[in-house]
């Protein structure tokens, strides 16, 4: 805020980038964003002030930098921004080659910009998608920073269940006495599954709202996050969503994600486990798998990863190595959901490795003190189902959820 020029902030998802400039504007921090929504005045009113210095935040997709209009290009290159800051960094990673191939040129528009300082921020990048974030960016002796990306207040749970059972094991988490007036996820795969889901539920009594990218018209997206996070009616406290949804959304409420099988890479789950619980307060997170590392669920995660690397731009040697590479992320939450150890450990290590035992330096506690949490999270009682293992065999694994939810044994 104290510098001369704005800061641009590359942000992945229209919704986000509107829920973001709505809480700074709330908090009289000059902020807009331009995107392909706003009419062809309103972007120049927004150039305009820009230009006289009234923004200092300014909210960009990746795709802005390479449209069509010179004017609207040649306006981003005089903003001569102090900053460029990649929200969601894990993006410029997992799209950067192929299915948003703009976040793998971020490096090249840093360089039309006058080559400012560059602050990327994730919450899941593990130790290798760390090293390929800053090589994309050219920034290879950028300084990293790592926070805990344990959630203590989050059990893990995960079932073995073949997909004719999840629906029902799903239908009885949802009408738990203790997620009653909060917030549930449940995330698929594909459109596909989602539907079969969304049917099965309603021939059980349960309605659950659908997101997925492909639903109707930007609007009734919109509104659907909208009835989501409570400010629209009427509220849809559970909703069925791909991992389209939800990024960057800040609710706090959300006691139970449920993942119908696993993501398709370490960094997803966290991602999306990691809905749950942003109060601080106890949560559960259920993950569905077949007990075998090789199955359907991995096999349609493969074949998804087939097609995106066929359909991606790409030479041959680069489509194999995506390919490869993709293959190596399903694996790795493969061998972390088959693995008779803790969970919680197998995702702390992925992230941060062996643990250096090194005090903080000044610097490092003054950011940890303006910007670390402002929820407490609950104690530890509940951990994973390797560690609580007694427990769940006593109580089932819905009952288990139910136990971490209210937050005691």
């Amino acid at each position: 805020m104290l510098r001369h020029g704005p800061t641009i902030v590359v942000s992945p998802l229209k919704t986000l980038m509107a829920d973001q400039v709505s809480n700074l504007l709330s908090r009289k921090i000059p902020a807009t964003f331009i995107n392909s929504d706003l009419a062809k005045d309103e972007k120049r009113i927004r150039f305009e002030l820009l230009k006289k210095g009234a923004i200092k935040l300014l909210y960009l997709a990746p795709e802005r930098f390479f449209v069509r209009s010179e004017e609207e290009r040649n306006g981003l290159k005089r903003t001569r921004p102090s900053f460029l800051v990649i929200d969601e960094a894990h993006c410029v990673d997992q799209w950067g080659r192929d299915f948003r191939p703009e976040y793998g040129r971020l490096h090249e528009v840093r360089e039309k910009l006058g080559k400012p300082t560059v602050l990327a921020f994730t919450a899941t990048a593990g130790r290798e998608m760390q090293q390929r974030i800053l090589s994309s960016l050219g920034v290879n002796d950028a300084v990293i920073f790592v926070r805990g990306v344990d959630r203590p207040n989050i059990a893990l749970v995960r079932v073995k269940a073949h997909e004719s059972e999840r629906v029902n094991e799903i239908a009885k988490l949802l009408r738990l006495r203790e997620l009653q007036g909060q917030k549930a996820m449940i995330f698929v795969p594909s459109v596909a599954v989602g539907e079969r889901l969304k049917n099965a539920l309603a021939q059980l009594g349960l309605e659950i709202p659908f997101y997925h990218s492909s639903l109707g018209t930007p609007w009734e997206r919109q509104e659907l996050v909208k009835r989501f996070v409570g400010q629209s009616r009427p509220v849809a406290d559970q909703i069925i969503c791909t991992n389209a949804f939800g990024m960057g959304l800040d609710v706090p409420n959300v006691r139970l994600v449920v993942h119908w099988q696993q993501s398709a890479s370490v960094e997803d789950q966290l991602q999306e486990y990691g809905r749950a619980g942003r109060d601080g307060r106890a949560s559960a997170a259920v993950i569905f798998h077949e007990g075998r590392p090789e199955g359907r669920d991995v096999g349609r995660l493969k074949f998804m990863a087939e097609k995106t690397a066929e359909a991606a731009k790409l030479s041959e040697i680069e489509s194999i190595r995506m390919r490869e590479r993709r293959f190596r992320q399903i694996d790795q939450v493969s061998a972390i959901l088959h693995s008779s150890s803790c969970v919680r450990e197998a995702v702390i290590d992925y992230f941060e490795g062996a643990k250096k035992r090194q005090p903080l330096s000044l610097s490092t506690r003054i950011l940890d003190w303006v910007f670390g949490s402002r929820h407490e999270a609950a104690k530890i009682r509940f951990c994973c189902d390797h560690c609580d293992a007694a427990l769940i065999k006593k109580s089932g694994a819905v009952g288990y959820v139910a136990e971490a939810v209210r937050g005691r044994r």
